[in-house]
């Protein structure tokens, strides 16, 4: 039979082990956290670049339109670009 201060010890390791393993638990979920906010970041930053690129080409688009549309309207004036 274990003596009440071997039972003591176990039940000192047994909770420093908890402790440690909360602490460490805590940390991986805070780096992952951060590094998923690191992440995500980054595809914001990506999808603005690309946002502003389809805008622009919307714009294009649109110019390129109006002037096959005025060159179609009065063919006698035909502006090159």
């Amino acid at each position: 039979m274990a003596s009440p201060q071997r039972a003591a010890e176990i039940y000192a390791k047994t909770v420093s082990n908890f402790a440690d393993n909360a602490i460490v638990t805590t940390r991986i979920a805070n780096n992952v956290m951060f590094a998923n906010i690191e992440a995500l970041k980054t595809i914001i930053e990506h999808r603005k670049e690309d946002v502003k690129e389809l805008s622009r080409m919307a714009v294009n688009t649109a110019k390129t339109f109006e002037q096959t549309s005025r060159n179609a309207a009065n063919p006698s004036t035909h502006q090159y670009w």
